[in-house]
C-alpha cells in the first residue's frame, strides 16, 4: 500500500509539473504574443542614439491616463524637417506612404493590462517615476517589448508587482485605487 501511495505522489508532481510547464508555454506565446508592428518603429535609435525623449512622442503622459501615440503627422513633422531622415529606410518609407495616403497608423498595444485595472501614467509621472521604471531599457530596444521575467507574477503590470511598488513607494493600496 505504501508504495502505491508513492507512486501517486509521484505521478502528481510529474502531471503538475508537466501542466504548468505547458501553461507557462501557453500563457506565454498565445496570451502575451506580440503582434508585429505595421512599422518595425527603432525605440533604439529615437531614444536612445538620437536621444528623444519618451514624453516628445508620447505626449500624454503628463496629463492624461494612456500614454498615447504620436499621429502620422507628428512623426512626418520631423522626418520632413530633416529631408534625409525621408530616405533613411524602409520602414520610413511606410511612414510615408502612411502620410500619402491620409491613413492613421493602426498600432498594437504593446502594454496591454486586464480590463478591470485602472492605470494613469500622469499620477505615476507626477509621483517622478521614469518610463524605465515600469516599461524596461527602452532606449535599447529595437523592437518593444514587455518586461516579463522568469518569474512573471512578479513582472512589470502584474498585480504583485504594482503592490509591491505601491508599499515601497508609499502608494494606495486599497482595491478601488487600482480596480474599477
Amino acid at each position: 500500500m505504501r508504495a502505491t501511495f508513492g507512486v501517486q505522489v509521484l505521478v502528481a508532481v510529474v502531471i503538475l509539473t508537466l501542466v504548468t510547464y505547458v501553461g507557462w508555454i501557453v500563457l506565454d506565446n498565445v496570451f502575451y504574443r506580440q503582434q508585429a508592428q505595421p512599422i518595425a518603429f527603432p525605440h533604439d535609435l529615437h531614444a536612445g542614439q538620437r536621444q528623444i525623449a519618451c514624453q516628445y512622442c508620447h505626449r500624454g503622459v503628463n496629463h492624461a491616463d494612456i500614454a498615447g501615440v504620436p499621429s502620422v503627422q507628428e512623426c512626418m513633422d520631423c522626418h520632413q524637417a530633416i529631408p534625409k531622415l525621408l530616405k533613411e529606410s524602409v520602414e520610413v518609407q511606410k511612414l510615408k506612404g502612411y502620410w500619402d495616403r491620409k491613413e492613421p497608423i493602426k498600432w498594437f498595444k504593446v502594454y496591454q493590462l486586464p480590463e478591470h485595472v485602472r492605470f494613469s501614467h500622469q499620477a505615476h509621472i507626477a509621483r517622478g517615476f521614469d518610463c524605465a521604471y515600469c516599461h524596461g531599457q527602452v532606449q535599447e530596444m529595437k523592437v518593444l517589448k514587455f518586461p516579463w521575467t522568469s518569474a512573471w507574477w512578479h513582472s512589470p503590470g502584474t498585480m504583485g508587482w504594482c503592490l509591491q511598488c505601491h508599499r515601497d513607494n508609499k502608494g494606495p493600496q486599497d482595491c478601488s485605487a487600482c480596480h474599477k
